[in-house]
């Protein structure tokens, strides 16, 4: 009697597909906090950008190419640290000269900070291909 294979061998696989399969990045703003990035699309042109505390969502937001900025629209607040109305998250899609990317720049305030200190990043870097 055959044993089953654990591998779907129904499925062929192509090296556009894998080129073209999401892409997640995680950028830690604090030991709770981070950015995460879900980058899709076959030319990799749409960027998913989440705030995250602990495993609790607090802001998410959708850039593509005709759409590349967003702001966030009101404080968010996560335990210690207060992310900053305004701050905003831009994409540049990639090419095959440059990389893609996502910046975040932000106003992060705390209790050492109150006012707020500027942060800005780029929290999420990939090639065309991958």
């Amino acid at each position: 009697m055959a044993k089953a294979s654990i591998y779907d061998t129904s499925v062929v696989f192509s090296a556009e597909a894998a080129a073209a399969a999401p892409l997640t990045f995680t950028y830690p703003i604090s030991a709770l906090v981070s950015i995460t990035t879900t980058v899709s699309g076959d030319a990799r042109q749409y960027a998913s950008v989440s705030i995250i505390n602990g495993s609790a969502t607090l802001w998410t937001t959708t850039l593509t190419q005709f759409a590349p900025t967003a702001q966030i629209p009101y404080d968010i607040i996560a335990g210690q640290l207060t992310i900053k109305e305004g701050g905003t998250f831009t994409l540049t899609i990639p090419t095959n000269l440059a990389p893609g990317n996502v910046v975040a720049n932000l106003v992060i305030a705390s209790p050492t900070n109150p006012k707020g200190q500027p942060f800005q990043a780029t929290v999420a870097m990939w090639n065309l291909t991958g």
